[in-house]
């Protein structure tokens, strides 16, 4: 083995090659950790590829058994700064009976965890390999995790009821995360949040927004400079008929996604209303949470029916949270009497569209 600083490269004729160095070498091939104290890291997760690779799954019939996908993966050494990667595999899919690895208590829950360990001689464990299996937490009125060491990837939790019988998919929570190539476009699962750390030009797909993301600078940005988003007609559950009168009425919800980038919205309000009178002041409002930010005023006029049109430019800054527009019909201009109704929750006369422009 080379020195500690300058390693052995990997394959190299008339050399002796010893296991870091090996990993070393092939880890050069794998994406780079988002941890810059340890630039020759690799990222830790789940190849992704057909057949849900690493999941964990109750059997068609509960029962305490849970089963888990055949997967590969890339375990990074955390016990040497220089351990290098592990390449496992899981060739087949595996069973596993939970229940007899984590008891049901008879009057708490518990947590477990499915992990994919590696042991290493070389830094004291008692064996060599990687093992799928299950670690208990202890049961608790509000059970938390058990603490695992080592070198693993974490693949599921699995809450284990009071006196639970048999392991339902609604007990298992998906942990697992992804990695691939250097280079290559990182799946960013649901559970996870944005790097916080990462390399100018890499490039990541979240699976929970549908956003295309490169790394510039200290900043995640579109992945397609100009890229534009779409969001409404109206979120699940709306638009909503109904009716206003000394009391406003919202009609309708459209949520709009985090970005950890900024963006301009063009929204657009629309409504067909129905009007008991037809001199009567009416506002079409749409708003944030933070405020009212386009108003259309409309009254019935000679049928007391009208489609009403109201829209606005939005600047949002970069966030994780996400925005919440709603719209609502309201009397205004001092009117204290009369009702004001949407008949129809037709997306032809009722939505609220807005277009996401990123800007820097």
């Amino acid at each position: 083995m080379a020195a500690e600083f300058e390693r052995d490269s990997g394959w190299l004729s008339g050399s002796v090659v010893d296991a870091e160095d090996a990993r070393l070498a092939t880890g050069v091939l794998a994406a780079a950790s988002a941890n810059p104290g340890n630039p020759i890291a690799a990222r830790t997760g789940i190849k992704p590829g057909p057949g849900n690779p690493g999941n964990v799954e109750a059997t068609e019939t509960p029962s305490r058994y849970v089963s888990v996908q055949p997967f590969q993966g890339v375990v990074q050494g955390t016990r040497n700064t220089a351990a290098g990667a592990y390449l496992i595999t899981l060739a087949q899919k595996k069973s596993l009976d939970v229940l007899s690895q984590a008891p049901a208590n008879s009057s708490n829950p518990r947590i477990a965890l499915i992990v994919a360990q590696q042991t290493d001689r070389q830094y004291g464990d008692e064996s060599d390999g990687m093992l799928v299996r299950v670690v208990a937490g202890a049961p608790a009125v509000t059970p938390v995790p058990p603490t695992v060491t080592g070198d693993l990837i974490p693949l599921a939790s699995i809450t284990v009821r009071a006196n639970a019988g048999a392991i339902t998919q609604a007990d298992i929570k998906d942990l697992r995360v992804s990695t691939v190539a250097a280079g290559g476009v990182l799946p960013l699962q649901t559970h996870e949040n944005l790097p916080a750390d990462g390399y100018s030009g890499q490039r990541l797909y979240d699976l929970e927004t549908g956003l295309d993301l490169v790394r510039t600078g200290s900043a995640w940005r579109p992945a397609v400079t100009g890229s534009v988003q779409f969001f409404g007609p109206a979120d699940t559950g709306w638009p909503q008929s109904g009716t206003a009168g000394a009391a406003n009425f919202t009609f309708n919800q459209v949520t709009v996604p985090a970005a950890p980038y900024p963006r301009l919205l063009f929204i657009t309000g629309q409504v067909m209303v129905s009007c008991s009178g037809s001199d009567e002041r009416w506002d079409h409002v749409v708003r944030v949470p933070d405020g009212v930010i386009s108003v259309g005023t409309f009254h019935g006029g000679p049928t007391r029916l009208i489609t009403t049109v109201t829209t606005c430019h939005l600047p949002v800054p970069a966030s994780s949270a996400s925005l919440q527009l709603t719209q609502y019909i309201g009397r205004g201009g001092g009117i204290t009497t009369g009702t004001a109704t949407v008949p129809t929750v037709s997306a032809t006369y009722t939505g609220l569209r807005v277009v996401a422009f990123p800007v820097t």
